[in-house]
């Protein structure tokens, strides 16, 4: 083997030593910032605040929208939207899921009730919340919606209608196990991706404008 043969090996064989210590860098960044995500979410605070409005964005279960429905019973807000709303959750069964109330209150309740059915993804729920608020001139808003999807939902809300003061509230179900999420595969796996999901996100490339 020539003199030049074993120089340019050197060189490969440094450029894959290299590769290989970037990657591993890669991964235990990613796996170190996950853990710090992972357990930011069971310290969210979940005191109701005041604001104009509230906005709900559905998910797997009815726990978001019977917590935002208890919120504008509550007058934590002057209005309702629920948005991404399944094709077959018609007017009636959300309101079948509103805490128990006066006739008066459910009266309210009706009044100041909005449903969204066009948006699929959580981008289209910050475009069509911008447009709701945009329409009634509202300038504050409480965000409901589960405490693993908050940091994405608060983000790309935030990239929609960055002059208005959003407050978060988020909703943790039984099912997902945040304390001790690390002894719980179902939810590892919910938080990993949702948190990948997250980092696509702060690319700016799901920008919701």
């Amino acid at each position: 083997m020539s003199r030049f043969s074993d120089i340019e090996g050197d060189k490969r064989r440094q450029l894959w030593s290299t590769a290989r210590w970037i990657l591993a860098g890669g991964v235990g960044l990613y796996i170190f910032s996950f853990i710090l995500f992972a357990e930011s979410l069971s310290n969210q605070h979940t005191q109701a605040p005041q604001a104009d409005a509230i906005v709900v964005l559905t998910g797997g279960t009815t726990a978001r929208i019977e917590t935002g429905l208890a919120l504008l019973a509550a007058k934590q807000g002057q209005r309702l939207l629920i948005t991404g709303v399944y094709e077959d959750l018609d007017f009636e069964t959300v309101m079948t899921m509103a805490p128990k109330v006066t006739q008066r209150q459910s009266a309210a309740l009706r009044c100041c009730l909005d449903l969204d059915y066009k948006a699929g993804n959580t981008v289209a729920n910050a475009r069509e919340t911008r447009q709701w608020v945009d329409v009634h001139g509202f300038r504050s808003l409480i965000v409901v919606t589960s405490a693993q999807h908050m940091p994405r939902a608060f983000l790309e809300l935030r990239n929609a209608m960055p002059k208005i003061r959003l407050s978060a509230y988020p909703v943790v179900v039984p099912q997902v196990k945040l304390k001790y999420w690390f002894a719980y595969p179902g939810t590892m796996a919910l938080l990993l991706g949702e948190y990948t999901r997250f980092l696509w996100a702060l690319t700016g490339l799901t920008s919701a404008s």
